[in-house]
């Protein structure tokens, strides 16, 4: 499922917003809301996407946003020749955010 990112500007709050990692430095958006994962599209219904992670956290500094993560998936088994895993390889990231404002 979609939703536009004016959309997602106006939303009171963001439960999550996913910055998903893919080849070559790609990074698509998706977020959380009312517990339901959509990828964020633009005025013209293309995927929201980019080559700078940063351009793309700064669209959602003015909203409530509770979590925002980089998630990859690994091909690590596929590159060296062996079988899928059935268990889930996904990494996700926390970044930004009042967090680490304390480390």
């Amino acid at each position: 499922m979609k939703i536009t990112l004016d959309e997602c500007l106006s939303l009171k709050s963001i439960e999550k917003v996913v910055i998903n990692s893919y080849e070559q430095s790609l990074y698509l958006v998706s977020v959380i809301v009312n517990d339901e994962e959509r990828f964020v599209t633009d005025e013209r219904g293309n995927f929201l996407k980019s080559f700078n992670k940063l351009e793309l956290q700064k669209l959602f500094s003015n909203s409530l946003v509770t979590k925002m993560v980089v998630r990859h998936k690994s091909a690590y088994n596929e590159m060296i020749g062996l079988p899928n895993q059935e268990e889930d390889n996904t990494l996700e990231v926390l970044i930004g955010g009042d967090e680490y404002e304390n480390q």
